[in-house]
Order: structure tokens, then sequence, then C-alpha cells
């Protein structure tokens, strides 16, 4: 009986640890703003080692003015901060259930991975 009852207490401790999720890595990766178009690009850019960038680019008929901002960026619990130009932006994360990314106090728009 005692056999039974440690190897049920595996078996949920095992589920548990896999099936708990970092979403710091979830975020890795590029995000374009679900409102671009094709003269206007808005892209988030979070590395592994919790640096990145975003990308403002707009095409006109002269050509392409692109902007790009180095960022740090941490996660606690639902709140993602981004540091740019030594100002921290902080906002409530979370994704949608087709995996799109919402950031309520950064944007209107959502990301979608790409």
């Amino acid at each position: 009986m005692k056999s039974r009852i440690h190897l049920f207490l595996l078996v949920i401790l095992c589920a548990l640890q896999f099936s708990c999720k970092d979403s710091s890595n979830a975020l890795i990766g590029e995000w374009l703003r679900h409102d671009f178009k094709a003269n206007s690009e808005y892209k988030l850019t979070f590395e592994e080692n919790n640096t990145g960038y975003i990308v403002d680019q707009q095409t006109t008929g002269q050509g392409i003015i692109s902007n790009i901002v180095s960022i740090d960026w941490k996660v606690d619990k639902d709140k993602l901060t981004i540091t740019q130009n030594d100002k921290d932006i902080v906002t409530t994360f979370k994704f949608t259930s087709n995996g799109n990314l919402l950031l309520s106090d950064f944007s209107a728009f959502d990301f979608i991975k790409q």
C-alpha cells in the first residue's frame, strides 16, 4: 500500500513538473503587430538573454524608413518589463487561444509570432 502511495505521489509530482511552462520562454522570438500593412510594420524581438529590439518600419515612395531600438526585458509572473532608453515600460501579458501575444498596457493591437 505504501509503495502505491509513493508511486502515485511520484506521478503527480512529475506531471506538475512537466506541465509548468516558463512564460518567458514563450516570449522568445519575433512578434509582428497585428495591424501590419504592406507599407508599415512594427516588430518586437525577444532574445534568450533577456535583450531584444523594437523595429518600426515605414515604406514610402522614397524608400524604407526604419527605426530600431535595443531593449532589455524581464518577466515576473504575468508582468513584462521592457527597458528602452533607460525607461521601464511595465505591461501585463497573456497569450490568446490562437497564440497571439497581448500586451494590454503597451499596445491596443495583439502581436503574431513570426
